[in-house]
């Protein structure tokens, strides 16, 4: 038997039934899947397809068994055989990630079928406008036509974090939505300024312009909170903590790239996040990971060993992520470690053993490949070893806590370098955090770290 939707999450479920081309902004944590299964049997939808990342296929034929009774054939697509399996009818609804529904997104466009309904769950990897996949599924002007969501009755955006990096990246669901008729430059024009900083510029919303863009927004998707609709979540409490490190090797390498520093600087306050990608950056944030990484490893087993609490830690470098397991390991610490390389199966052990099993007490997980679509509410205490550059990435990583299920207060800690890039970061990452919060509703008037806890804690 099926479980029922909470009074939300049906409201939810009919707004989104209601509408071709619709947007679900919920707070992560509130059960933005449940809600669109929902919509999809309101709909008595029988032929459609789930957009996702490659490691939440198998979440959401879960959570299609969880929350509906419908006998429904769902295929997880891994290969083109399943694909043709489910285009020739032997299933009722395909799976598929962003990487193999962009490879048959034009072929399922020459079949000409009409289809029932896609919905793209974490949307915000569409954010980019001039990305083969937003182009593919979306179409080259974004509207739908001449992309894969053409053929579907309904098309959904889901995700909860639109303004994933910058308060732009809305542009792209405004225009799949039929909110806009406009190109990017003149929705730049209209809705934004530049705002002159230190190492350059960024675009900041113009204050008259944001009840127009917010209710832009709100006519085209729903954003629900967890202090909407579960107020007695309890809160979470950010806080920072300095480590020291042997940085000689870190000093060594920042005089091979003289003012590289201050280039990381203003691509984050630019936005410039491809620039971010290259290697020697990566190299430096490594570097600084496995710098911090000998002294907070021996900092959490001596916590450990004074409470019974579980732990949550967040990074981003695998060598760094492996030193911090191994060290809680050889001190009889039992400890689960998620990576890029953890397969779908070994992921759901390492989230189901760290949940039910009392000597499991850490789990470790790159944020990128642990950071959405699971639950570790066994945990109340969350380190973020390494931060991401965007603030949503974080806030994703820090929201696998603080959802329903969570009876205790949260603390997350941002572990920082003293005296490094790091501190820079986190400033920086809090700033964007305050912009797109600002167009979703919450006033920021804090310093900068409480401007990202004072987000977190309200949004």
């Amino acid at each position: 038997m099926a479980l029922p939707l909470m009074d939300y999450q049906i409201y939810g479920s009919q707004c989104l039934a209601a509408r071709n081309r619709f947007g679900l902004h919920d707070e992560m944590g509130i059960g933005k899947t449940a809600t669109t299964i929902g919509a999809i049997d309101l709909l008595n939808a029988e032929r459609g397809v789930v957009i996702c990342p490659a490691m939440l296929r198998e979440n959401w034929i879960g959570e299609f068994r969880k929350f509906s009774d419908r006998p429904r054939r769902i295929v997880k697509a891994m290969n083109i055989h399943d694909y043709t399996a489910w285009k020739r009818g032997r299933f009722h609804i395909m799976v598929a990630s962003y990487e193999m529904a962009t490879k048959w997104a034009k072929d399922m466009e020459r079949q000409g079928e009409c289809i029932d309904f896609v919905a793209m769950d974490e949307a915000h990897y569409l954010k980019n406008s001039r990305a083969n996949r937003t182009s593919a599924l979306l179409g080259p002007d974004l509207d739908g036509w001449q992309g894969l969501i053409s053929w579907a009755k309904h098309s959904w955006h889901i995700t909860g974090t639109p303004m994933a990096n910058d308060p732009l990246d809305i542009y792209t669901f405004l225009r799949m939505c039929f909110a806009l008729d406009m190109s990017e430059e003149a929705f730049i024009k209209r809705y934004f300024f530049k705002h002159r900083t230190t190492y350059g510029s960024r675009q900041e919303p113009r204050p008259e312009m944001v009840p127009e863009l917010k209710a832009l927004i709100e006519n085209n998707s729903l954003r629900r909170t967890k202090r909407e609709v579960q107020p007695q979540l309890p809160p979470i409490f950010l806080t920072s903590t300095l480590v020291d490190g042997d940085t000689e090797q870190l000093v060594q390498f920042l005089r091979e790239y003289p003012h590289l520093d201050a280039a990381i600087i203003l691509a984050l306050e630019q936005g410039g996040l491809s620039f971010l990608d290259a290697q020697h950056i990566a190299t430096l944030r490594r570097l600084i990971g496995e710098a911090k990484a000998p002294g907070y490893a021996q900092m959490v087993v001596d916590e450990l060993r004074q409470s019974y609490e579980k732990r949550v830690i967040y990074g981003l470098h695998r060598d760094a992520m492996t030193m911090i397991r191994d060290e809680l390991m050889r001190n009889g610490i039992g400890a689960v470690l998620v990576n890029g390389d953890t397969s779908e199966a070994q992921r759901k052990y390492a989230v189901e053993a760290f949940q039910g099993d009392a000597a499991c007490r850490v789990f470790l997980g790159q944020i990128r490949a642990a950071g959405v679509g699971i639950t570790l509410t066994a945990a109340c205490e969350i380190d973020i070893f390494e931060s991401d550059w965007s603030p949503a990435g974080n806030a994703q990583a820090i929201m696998r806590v603080h959802r329903i299920g969570q009876a205790r207060k949260v603390r997350a800690r941002f572990i920082t370098l003293a005296r490094t890039l790091d501190e820079v970061v986190n400033r920086i990452v809090a700033a964007k955090t305050a912009a797109i919060a600002q167009i979703e509703g919450e006033a920021m008037h804090a310093a900068p770290l409480d401007v990202l806890n004072e987000y977190l804690v309200t949004s």
